[in-house]
């Protein structure tokens, strides 16, 4: 926890605030208020509803910082889609600090490998930089948990506009492991947790190569999904 504190205030400094754009000291690239009036979660597991039974059983546990709503989504789409990968830094700090928390409130080890999920090669190189990526590298030097990189995937269509059933369809073997994991308790990260499909396709990717407890991690997750 004290490494986490100390990058805490690393991150201080004065600019502009990425939500309101107020020039004063900010923390994680916020000013004060904007930082207190983000939406977070409590320690707990956030399970989002998916569309399979056999989805269900993917990941063991799913932890995200924040609430998926405004200013957030805001915020991250300057992330995602707007070239700003060092809000990465950012965005590390308050999983990494709500990771602890929850573990803590559960009773349980953290997990021995980080894995990220990964992008297409097709869209890597449209984005430059996959910022699932970066999340977990940023988390996993807090943390000080080892980053593996064995899953590959396949070209899909883009899922943000899909409805939940329709993700499940397009994740379809999406997710390919390239070599086998040598611990048995792995965190995956993803940016966002809307249905979960994503999350869990990866996840099975992972469990084909042996006995793997995997739990899903995001920096945000969506608090209601289209249910048709």
């Amino acid at each position: 926890m004290q490494g986490i504190i100390t990058g805490w205030r690393a991150l201080r400094k004065v600019g502009a605030c990425w939500l309101c754009r107020q020039y004063q000291e900010l923390d994680h690239g916020l000013c004060s208020v904007c930082l207190e009036d983000l939406p977070r979660l409590p320690p707990r597991n956030c399970q989002p509803a998916i569309a399979t039974s056999e989805a269900a059983q993917a990941c063991r546990m799913w932890i995200a910082a924040l609430s998926y709503e405004a200013p957030v989504d805001r915020w991250f789409q300057a992330y995602k889609y707007g070239h700003q990968p060092l809000l990465a830094n950012a965005f590390g700090q308050l999983l990494a600090a709500q990771v602890i928390a929850t573990y803590r409130a559960q009773k349980i080890y953290l997990p021995e490998a980080i894995v990220p999920v990964p992008l297409s090669t097709a869209r890597w190189f449209k984005r430059g930089y996959n910022q699932a990526q970066l999340l977990a590298q940023a988390v996993g030097e807090l943390l000080d948990i080892p980053v593996l990189f064995p899953l590959r995937r396949r070209y899909t269509r883009e899922s943000t506009r899909l409805h939940a059933k329709d993700r499940v369809r397009n994740l379809c073997q999406a997710f390919y492991c390239k070599e086998p994991l040598a611990v048995q308790r792995v965190a995956l990260i993803d940016d966002v947790i809307t249905s979960g499909a994503t999350m869990n396709a990866a996840a099975r990717a992972l469990t084909t190569e042996g006995r793997v407890l995997i739990d899903g991690w995001a920096f945000a997750y969506t608090p209601t999904i289209d249910k048709k």
